[in-house]
């Protein structure tokens, strides 16, 4: 990665988060981009700044620092999160929650940068990985690549599946059973006849009628969610 990660701080102790955010800028590469004192603030500020990494603190008023990465797991873009607390007892939940790491106060400068350097790796990885994964469709003799993170849903019919994403529609040769195998933690299923990405999703609606729907950022027009995957589907949005 060439240009510094944004970091997000997320402490109530003003002097421990100040400490932390000059620690951080005594490591190349990575540049302090909010501070927030609580998790309500965080989170309206990481949706709308969509940081790389978060420093989060575990003991907060009001939400505590669990809940919210637990949260920030089904934003657009999740952040890394790096736990950095007092208290050692919520290590295993920390990595529940998919942590990177877990450091406990005062932060040591050669801790931090060691994790820091950790996080650098995680991420590239992850880009690495993200670039490999694409659906391929086939248009009049010339095969194109849809990269996944740039669908919104699939959708099929007894006869073809097609892929609704930021470029448009194409009709794509695979099933949506062969798509759900290939791509397990990339596409989740709502209904028999589609997959979405769940990254796109922002929320769940019943009606008055007791149907669930599934709201996502760039469709104007909610996806029914069928009642065999509405289940599943609510677990995913509260993080179990």
């Amino acid at each position: 990665m060439s240009k510094d990660l944004r970091v997000a701080i997320v402490d109530d102790e003003p002097l421990a988060a100040e400490r932390l955010a000059q620690l951080v800028s005594d490591v190349p590469g990575f540049q302090v981009v909010m501070q927030a004192a609580n998790a309500k603030e965080a989170f309206a500020m990481i949706e709308a700044q969509s940081p790389d990494l978060v420093l989060l603190d575990i003991s907060m008023p009001g939400e505590d620092g669990l809940s919210l990465a637990r949260r920030l797991q089904h934003v657009a873009r999740p952040p890394a999160v790096v736990f950095c607390t007092a208290f050692d007892q919520h290590a295993l939940q920390a990595f529940d929650v998919r942590a990177i790491d877990y450091l406990l106060k005062p932060i040591r400068r050669d801790r931090l940068k060691e994790s820091l350097l950790r996080v650098q790796q995680v991420l590239q990885a992850r880009v690495q990985e993200a670039s490999k994964a694409f659906v391929a469709t086939s248009v009049g003799g010339v095969i194109r690549r849809i990269a996944l993170e740039d669908i919104h849903y699939l959708q099929s019919d007894e006869k073809y599946t097609v892929a609704y994403h930021r470029g448009g529609e194409h009709v794509l040769d695979q099933t949506l059973k062969e798509l759900e195998a290939q791509f397990p933690d990339q596409l989740i299923r709502i209904h028999r006849n589609c997959l979405v990405n769940p990254l796109q999703m922002t929320e769940l609606r019943r009606d008055s009628e007791g149907h669930v729907w599934a709201v996502l950022k760039e469709i104007d027009v909610p996806l029914e969610v069928s009642r065999r995957c509405a289940g599943d589907l609510k677990g995913w949005f509260k993080g179990n």
